[in-house]
């Protein structure tokens, strides 16, 4: 169909059509990835660059998608991931699941709207449902955090045994707090080993470094700023007046390295540039000049360190003021081979960072990512509290949504069998790349569950047994689990609410 102007149009059911179908191929790319028995996807591009990785979000943003409606699955995934740091292929296999369920209601005769209604009370019923199932997390069941990092990092126990060793360093109220991000503790650095480090690393290296750099009770001075004199443009540089100010800046300069060389500062920290006079005297007074410091690892050595970041023109003050600026470490290392530096024993505030390596970049940037997959994992955890993992919730929400199906009037109820066979989707998938039949497991663990009344019963993927999950310390953060129902739903909306695709101009 074309408009006035001769542009395309696609109706209704072609536009629904043609989403529905690109859905379908975003969604084929991660289901074969989730569970513990899912395989790996390998991305390719054009020069032959290639990431081997079962991580949804990472499949989803690597892939090369140009419909508008895969775009907006991928765009769905990535606010996933950034809100939750986990569950992008539960949601993408939860949302693909609705659209496709809500096309069949829809070829039946029940208006759009209804069932967007009814997809609406369902998420609504099932998000209340998983909070209220979540189990707390509190100083004497921390050790569940351990099973919510093991899920997270995918079995891999080298890293979940370090993710928790390091949480186990940081004040749990802290670990709790909405502008803290445990992730950010995380460091890959090639050629390495796996460890946990109790203060900093700075990926910089010191200017006219020594074979081998270290320092012991050092003395520190954060720079927010260039080291440099005030400059002066090039116009006034040409006059009498320009030059004078020129030789004076220089001087004055040239007293605040006096100042720091006097006060014995071990190691300075400089956000940008260093004039080369400042540098050279600085480094044969046997100082370490680190600049090109990122602000945020100003911000955290300061913390560490107890200095206070100043500007250069704070140089101006005595010396006994520009003291009280002034941090300490027990000790400063530098690593000329993998050209970071290292500082421990800080007087400010507790520091972890968690060292993640690999012997090859491709192999360091999905260790890096299961890493913080895992950290995000515990965060939320601590946060929100767990619930059983494996689709066990899913899918005990399902017999609950069940009921509430029976006593809505009209057709919105058939927008709740929507969410239902979204919430079924993901434990489908899982027994499936387990290599069991996925609708025998499933009557069996519902049976089960209704004869138990246990919402954590589930399949073991590796003997295709029924059993309590939550036992078996198969845990997820409740946070992951509510983050991905709803976002399933607005990107389930969305789509169903389109009604024409028209070709627009060209911007």
């Amino acid at each position: 169909m074309k408009n006035a102007d001769g542009e395309n149009i696609k109706d209704r059911s072609t536009a629904l059509d043609n989403n529905v179908q690109a859905i379908r191929a975003v969604v084929s790319a991660v289901e074969g990835t989730i569970g513990p028995k899912g395989l790996d996807c390998m991305i390719v591009d054009d020069q032959g660059h290639f990431i081997v990785t079962n991580d949804g979000v990472t499949i989803l943003m690597e892939m090369d998608v140009t419909h508008p409606a895969a775009l907006m699955m991928v765009n769905a995934a990535y606010a996933q991931q950034c809100q939750a740091g986990d569950g992008t292929t539960t949601m993408t296999i939860m949302a693909g699941a609705m659209i496709e369920s809500a096309v069949y209601h829809m070829q039946r005769g029940v208006s759009v709207h209804k069932l967007i209604e009814g997809i609406k009370i369902g998420t609504s019923e099932a998000i209340q449902y998983i909070k209220g199932t979540a189990v707390p997390i509190d100083k004497e069941n921390q050790k569940l955090l351990q099973s919510v990092a093991a899920i997270a990092g995918r079995g891999n126990r080298e890293i979940v045994d370090l993710i928790y060793q390091g949480a186990q360093m940081i004040p749990f109220d802290k670990m709790k707090s909405n502008d803290y991000r445990f992730s950010d503790h995380i460091i890959a650095i090639e050629g390495t080993e796996n460890q946990i480090l109790q203060g900093l690393v700075i990926d910089r290296k010191p200017l006219s470094y020594q074979a081998s750099y270290h320092q012991e009770q050092a003395k520190i001075l954060i720079i927010d700023d260039c080291l440099q004199p005030e400059t002066l443009s090039e116009e006034l540089l040409n006059t009498e007046s320009g030059f004078n100010q020129y030789i004076e800046n220089r001087k004055h300069f040239e007293k605040w390295i006096e100042k720091i060389i006097e006060m014995k500062v071990n190691a300075i920290f400089i956000d940008r540039r260093v004039d080369e006079y400042g540098e050279q005297a600085l480094v044969d007074a046997g100082i370490m000049v680190i600049h090109g410091v990122l602000n945020d690892q100003l911000l955290e050595l300061a913390d560490f360190t107890r200095a206070r970041p100043i500007k250069k023109n704070a140089l101006n003050k005595n010396i006994g003021e520009l003291e009280s600026y002034c941090g300490y470490a027990g000790k400063i290392d530098y690593d000329p081979v993998l050209e970071h530096i290292k500082i421990t024993e800080g007087l400010g505030e507790p520091m972890v960072k968690i060292i993640i390596s690999a012997s090859t970049g491709p192999i360091l940037r999905e260790k890096e990512r299961v890493a913080k997959d895992a950290a995000s994992a515990l965060q939320a955890a601590s946060k929100y509290g767990v619930v059983t993992g494996g689709g066990a919730i899913e899918l005990a929400c399902t017999m609950h949504l069940e009921e509430l199906k029976n006593r809505v009037l009209g057709t919105s109820k058939y927008g709740i069998d929507c969410v239902i066979e979204g919430l079924k989707k993901p434990i489908h998938h899982m027994v499936e790349n387990a290599g069991y039949n996925p609708l025998e497991k499933l009557e069996a663990v519902m049976q089960a569950s209704r004869d138990s009344k246990n919402q954590s019963i589930g399949i073991d993927c590796e003997s295709g047994e029924v059993k309590d999950l939550f036992m078996q310390g198969i845990i997820d953060p409740a946070w992951v689990k509510t983050t991905a129902i709803n976002t399933a739903y607005e990107i389930a909306e969305a789509i169903l609410k389109i009604n024409l695709i028209i070709k627009g101009k060209n911007m």
